[in-house]
């Protein structure tokens, strides 16, 4: 097991979400992250994409995790899994612990399996956070909480209920929403994640276009981070 979800290995990892193209990933790569995240999503141009990214992957080093972010139907991602080599899958449909358990069944053994939550609880399918994470908790790795249902939002949650929500799981748990640089480490202080993650916190927005990556942004981010740990959890073991 690699040390990013080796929980005997106690460190906050990082997770910089949403790389497009190769050079920016690649460089993120070496920075000490522990997973990219790749956005495909059904209002996409999914072929084009899965393309771009099987060709990104090619280059990632082997302990980097790759994680896909989607919400794709099951019969579509089921094919893509079987030739994009992504190593852990973060769900954002509602789906039930059957269906991902029928997913797992057509797909190859040890494919990891985020599921996304709200830290807003109108917005999951169930709103009670101890009785969500006791639904998903035997048919997924862990849970990414998000500040609102849809990411990317760059808004901070309440930090004192995802506490709670963490408190609630023995599973990992990564937290995300709003993360920068400047607030990370209260982050890790009063939550205590498993991991965080990060978007608009680690981007710049060119003016009329897209996000685009900032590498300095991301190496201040993960900075912040580890020294949150020594700071924070002075008995853990620093990253490897």
């Amino acid at each position: 097991m690699s040390p990013m979800w080796d929980a005997a290995v106690p460190y906050t990892r990082i997770k910089l979400c949403e790389f497009e193209a190769l050079d920016p990933a690649v460089e993120a790569s070496h920075l000490g992250a522990d997973a990219l995240g790749f956005h495909l999503f059904r209002h996409q141009d999914v072929d084009e994409k899965v393309a771009r990214f099987r060709q990104i992957f090619r280059y990632l080093p082997a302990g980097v995790d790759k994680v896909l972010l989607t919400d794709l139907d099951a019969e579509l991602l089921v094919g893509i899994l079987g030739s994009l080599p992504v190593d852990t899958v973060q769900l954002y449909p509602d789906w039930s612990p059957a269906q991902i358990v029928a997913l797992r069944a057509r797909v190859r053994p040890g494919l990891r399996i985020l599921k996304v939550l709200s830290a807003q609880p109108e917005e999951n399918v169930i709103p009670d956070h101890g009785e969500l994470v006791r639904m998903y908790g035997a048919v997924v790795e862990g849970f990414l909480l998000d500040s609102y249902r849809v990411g990317g939002t760059g808004k901070t949650a309440d930090w004192d209920r995802c506490a709670a929500v963490v408190r609630a799981t023995p599973l990992p748990l990564f937290l995300a929403g709003g993360l920068t640089m400047a607030n990370v480490a209260e982050a890790i202080r009063r939550v205590r994640p498993f991991g965080v993650d990060v978007e608009t916190g680690v981007s710049d927005r060119i003016p009329n276009g897209p996000l685009v990556k900032n590498m300095a942004k991301c190496a201040r981010f993960i900075d912040a981070v580890r020294r949150a740990d020594t700071a924070h959890l002075p008995y853990q073991a620093t990253a490897p």
